[in-house]
Parts: C-alpha cells; sequence; structure tokens
C-alpha cells in the first residue's frame, strides 16, 4: 500500500492525552497530505473525547483544506481525517470558525497556523504574484481556563516566533470573549512562506531582566476592579525579593473593551536583553477578590522567573511543532520541562519522522 492510501493510527491517549494530540497531528496531517486516524481521543479525561472548540478546529481544516473528515462529533472519541488538496489561490476566502461557546481561540489558532503558513501551491506551480495572506475568522473565547489567553499569543509568541523562525502573522481583536457564552471574534491573517524553510531557533542565554509589562483586559466591568488586579499584582512582584527584577517597576495597562458578558483577565510579561519573553496569567472568576486574581498572575511569572529558562511553560510546547519545521538545528534551554512539550515532541516525532535526538530531560535543554 502506498502511503498515499495509508492510514497512519495514533493513540490520543498517550502521555498528556488531551486536545493537544489532536492539534498537532492533523495539523501534521495537513502539511504532509497524510490520512491519519486518532483513537483513544481524550479517553483518560473525566469527559472524554472531542469538546466543542476540538470539533470547530477539525472542521475548520477540513474546509480550509478540502479535507475528508470523519468523527467530528462532540464527545467523539476517534476520528479519520484526510486532507485531499492543496489551497487554490484562486478559491481562497475567508474561512470562520465558531465554537459556539466559550471555546479558546488560542487553541484553534495551535491547530491551524502551522498548516497556514505552509498552504502555499507546491514549488511546481507558477506563482505570478506571491500567494495571498490567509484568513480565518475565529470566534469563542479569549481568555479562558486550561488555554493560553489571546494576549500571549500577540504578546510572547508572535514576537519570538517572528524573530526566531521568521513566521509572520497578525492577530485582530475585534471583541472579547469570556465563560460562559464566549462570544469572542478574532481575524487570523497568516502570510505563507514561499521558496524558503524556517529559520532554526536558538534561544540559550536568557540575559537580564529589562522590563516588566501587563495588561488587564475588563469587558462590562468597574475599573476599580482592574486597579485592584494591578494592585495585587505589583504587591506580590515587589514583595518576591528577586534580585534579576528587584529594581524594575511594572509597568501595566488596563484595557477596557466590549464583550457579551462581563469577564476580566490579567497577562503579565517581563523582557529580557537578549529578546526573552516570560509571562504569568490570570482570569477573573466569580466572587474573587481582584486582589487575588493580580497576585496569581504574578505568582505564575515569578514561578517562570525562578526556573532560570529562556521560555516559560506555555511557550516551550508550542515552539515544537516549529522547531521540527526549521532547516537545521534548533536550540532551546528552558525550565522544568512539561507533559505538555513531551507529548508535543512524541507526536512530532511520530508524525514527520524528524528526531529530538539530544532532548534532555534533567537539563532542561532541546535539541533538534
Amino acid at each position: 500500500m502506498s502511503r498515499e492510501n495509508e492510514i497512519f493510527t495514533l493513540d490520543g491517549s498517550l502521555l498528556e492525552g488531551g486536545g493537544q494530540v489532536v492539534r498537532i497531528c492533523v495539523a501534521y496531517s495537513c502539511m504532509l497530505k497524510r490520512k491519519i486516524r486518532i483513537i483513544n481521543i481524550r479517553a483518560n479525561r473525566d469527559k472524554p473525547g472531542l469538546k466543542p472548540q476540538h470539533v470547530c478546529g477539525l472542521q475548520l481544516l477540513r474546509d480550509i483544506f478540502q479535507s475528508e473528515l470523519q468523527g467530528d462529533e462532540i464527545g467523539s472519541k476517534e476520528i479519520l481525517f484526510h486532507p485531499n488538496h492543496e489551497i487554490k489561490e484562486e478559491e481562497l476566502k475567508t474561512f470562520i470558525a465558531d465554537t459556539k461557546t466559550a471555546g479558546s481561540i488560542s487553541l484553534l489558532i495551535q491547530i491551524s497556523l502551522p498548516p497556514l503558513l505552509f498552504s502555499a501551491p507546491s514549488p511546481k506551480s507558477y506563482l505570478a504574484l506571491p500567494p495571498r495572506a490567509r484568513k480565518v475568522i475565529l470566534k469563542g473565547g479569549t481568555a479562558v481556563e486550561s488555554a493560553p489567553p489571546i494576549d500571549f499569543f500577540i504578546e510572547v509568541f508572535r514576537p519570538i516566533v517572528l524573530r526566531e523562525f521568521g513566521i509572520n502573522f497578525d492577530v485582530n481583536i475585534t471583541r472579547r470573549g469570556y465563560w460562559p457564552q464566549g462570544g469572542g471574534d478574532v481575524m487570523l491573517r497568516v502570510d505563507p512562506i514561499v521558496g524558503r524553510a524556517l529559520n532554526p531557533l536558538k534561544i540559550i542565554d536568557r540575559g537580564t531582566f529589562i522590563s516588566i509589562k501587563g495588561r488587564v483586559n475588563l469587558s462590562n466591568m468597574a475599573k476599580q476592579v482592574a486597579d485592584k488586579m494591578i494592585s495585587g499584582a505589583i504587591q506580590t512582584i515587589s514583595g518576591a525579593m528577586l534580585t534579576e527584577i528587584n529594581k524594575i517597576k511594572p509597568k501595566i495597562e488596563v484595557n477596557i473593551e466590549k464583550a457579551i458578558t462581563k469577564g476580566s483577565d490579567i497577562l503579565l510579561w517581563a523582557e529580557t536583553s537578549t529578546g526573552c519573553i516570560i509571562s504569568g496569567h490570570s482570569i477573573f472568576k466569580k466572587r474573587q477578590p481582584p486582589e487575588e486574581v493580580g497576585k496569581l498572575a504574578a505568582d505564575e511569572l515569578l514561578n517562570n522567573i525562578r526556573h532560570g529558562g529562556c521560555v516559560d511553560e506555555y511557550l516551550q510546547d508550542q515552539l515544537i511543532i516549529f522547531m521540527s519545521l526549521a532547516e537545521g538545528k534548533s536550540q532551546l534551554v528552558t525550565g522544568p520541562i512539561t507533559t505538555h512539550t513531551i507529548t508535543a515532541i512524541h507526536f512530532v516525532e511520530k508524525m514527520s519522522g524528524i528526531k529530538f535526538p539530544n532532548f534532555h530531560l534533567n537539563h532542561n535543554n532541546i535539541y533538534q
């Protein structure tokens, strides 16, 4: 049987065993035009199987890449995915993915960004003009539990991947979305890569910290809530007495935007002299003291700083798929390796055949 017709089966319950497995494997399926079956999806979760945002992401890539998709139902533990065609420039349109819940828009970006980057026609096709930017409207939650917020992609992820890999994309927020209704509206615009590979990543020197910035997003709530979050964050940072940052005064802005429901979140990020960006985040919950929300974000930032790595716990696993697509050896020094990162390495190796031969779990180094 030729590889084109072969179905490659993957076990979605391995390692971290969450939706990350689906996102990585289906993204690679689109890039390789390889038919895959994923079984035991989220099998060990309290509510196993696909959630609305997983179904939404699968259907988005089905539509963009004119794919065969089976099992795209909420609660499904098995899918079959077969991308059939390259994107034709003359058939391009703006695609829409709507979770119809507060499902994470950030996770929709995770599944769609890699294949959209590599969606330009093959070298055999003649391009009189560069391929047009791919545009996708994503609807759901912009700051939800168990997922990085949309501001993380704008302030942390995008600057790193643009500088290191040469990846160019934009995220424009039309409306924020919070639990339970969601209603967030975001435009993702991706410039496909033409005639080159990704640059290898090299982030091995954290340097010294030069600034701490932050943003409180606030929708349908009194500004005093944001002020109290900022107060809690600054008190926690100043009280930590970390020598690396003890002379830095945090600058945290308040961003008031419209949303369907009440909601607020805070993202903090620390920048270093070598261009590293370390972050911490927290979401406001009903009846939670705002000061506590700020404190939690600051604690997360401080923990990531104490770990000594060049990236935070959220960024490290998201870089793996791009490291595998880069030409040459990438090098990354992290804090403690997360289960998400180990899972990303495992399934990237399975899908691509590329190895991370010098992946050192004890020394917090990832080389590819």
